[in-house]
């Protein structure tokens, strides 16, 4: 199952279409790692038609940020295309329609991908194309200016009420660490960022050494590597920088924070801990546990809108139960996602629980195997996160090798384990005589 820059969850898993959950074709790999340490990968996929999609994953990301500067990765991550060396953003526009190709560049906690849609027979020119977008962009007080506005002028709308309060949570959450902010970065951390933070990050991070090129399409091997050779290997290596950042805490007992919202006659909550890395070998087995406590809940509240998430990092994540209720009935709502744990960590795993989990999980790790770009992101995942080179055929069989007895056990490790953080937004009026009885309700500070 792809976890990539998003928050994923398990709402979404009925919403993908069916696909078997027998072995779909695996494509040969031929790798290389170039001089300059980049890891190369070319997947040949005849059978996924003439598209073609290259990723480039490096694994800095916005845990790098300069302390009291955080959003200077997300900065750099919206001026790639603006300018290379020899290409202006217009030059890179109508290249892009030249090769029917497109490029998206996504940010996170963990690093950068880089994803070129295009078409197999252009392989050459697209690779070109995405390195000097990489390895040859330039930064000018022009673009940048313009793009730090952006992102302000985006900071003074209106947030919407379920991202505001997810954010509030991951902040409390994991405050005192690296990522116990927004991985946007504030207004006033926004504001304090120069261009030259942004060309600093960049020269620091940006690097080969640190990085994993992969092809998927309908290409040769032996011409794809030959390519990326003497087009990637000109990149200069840089010094590796170690990650080596505070872990989390674990939540001890419930900590409840309320956000006073007197106006409102609802009450949004996110009620969650932390749940295990991605590089973590029991993290399928807990997403098999979340999965089943989401069809659990859905049972249980029939007519509520609960999302049941996670996210995938190196770090511990954010497992989380998020809603939306009538201020008067919140609370209890909150009890029944908490009591439905508790029964869920009493009463072990049935195996028709388990196999439909499994089933979903499958099918949607199927569905991402069956397009060159989906195919691209579990072979970016597996670079990302240390997984193997043998991921994408190992996956499925290590979700059908759980059973009932570890996914129960992975529930009492994870399902609200010792301790959660509980925070609401709503009136206080009506919320806080409800929720004293469940342990003290601090106000949420003005910097979350």
């Amino acid at each position: 199952m792809r976890h990539l820059l998003i928050l994923t969850t398990f709402t979404l898993l009925c919403s993908i279409p069916a696909v078997s959950q027998e072995a779909l074709p695996l494509p040969d790999l031929a790798t290389k790692r170039l001089m300059n340490d980049l890891q190369v990968t070319v997947a040949k996929t005849p059978y996924l038609g003439s598209n073609m999609a290259i990723g480039l994953g490096i694994r800095y990301g916005a845990y790098f940020d300069p302390a009291g500067k955080g959003g200077v990765a997300n900065i750099l991550s919206r001026m790639f295309l603006k300018a290379t060396i020899e290409k202006t953003a217009k030059d890179i526009q109508d290249e892009l329609a030249y090769l029917d190709a497109s490029i998206e560049v996504r940010c996170d906690w963990d690093g950068f991908r880089f994803i070129l849609r295009g078409q197999s027979a252009k392989f050459a020119p697209s690779l070109l194309l995405l390195y000097q977008v990489v390895g040859e962009a330039q930064f000018t007080d022009e673009d940048f200016a313009a793009a730090k506005q952006s992102i302000l002028a985006e900071m003074q709308k209106t947030p919407d009420p379920r991202q505001r309060i997810h954010t509030q949570f991951e902040n409390v959450l994991f405050d005192g660490t690296s990522h116990g902010r927004p991985l946007e970065g504030t207004p006033k951390s926004i504001s304090a960022i120069t261009v030259g933070d942004v060309r600093y990050f960049y020269r620091k991070f940006i690097m080969p050494n640190q990085a994993s090129l992969i092809v998927v399409g309908d290409v040769s091997s032996r011409e794809v590597l030959q390519r990326v050779s003497r087009i990637w290997g000109v990149w200069v290596r840089g010094d590796d920088v170690p990650f080596s950042f505070v872990q989390p805490r674990k939540p001890a007992g419930r900590q409840i924070f309320l956000d006073d919202d007197a106006s409102s006659p609802a009450a949004q909550f996110v009620i969650g801990n932390l749940f295990p890395s991605r590089e973590d070998p029991v993290y399928g087995t807990a997403l098999l546990a979340a999965s089943i406590f989401q069809e659990r809940l859905t049972k249980a509240l029939p007519t509520s809108l609960l999302t049941v998430g996670t996210a995938s990092r190196r770090m511990a994540s954010p497992f989380y139960a998020q809603g939306q209720a009538a201020a008067e009935q919140a609370v209890e709502q909150i009890l029944k996602i908490e009591s439905t744990a508790d029964q869920m960590k009493a009463a072990p795993v049935t195996k028709e629980e388990l196999d439909i989990a499994r089933k979903k999980m499958i099918e949607e790790f199927n569905h991402e195997l069956s397009s060159p770009e989906g195919l691209c992101g579990i072979m970016l995942d597996a670079e990302m996160y240390r997984l193997g080179s043998n991921y994408a055929s190992m996956y499925p069989e290590q979700l059908r090798r759980c059973d009932e007895n570890a996914v129960s056990q992975a529930a009492k490790n994870y399902l609200f384990p010792d301790g959660e953080v509980l925070l609401i937004r709503g009136p206080a009026a009506t919320l806080k005589p409800v929720l004293s009885p469940l342990g003290t309700v601090r106000p949420l500070a003005p910097d979350f």
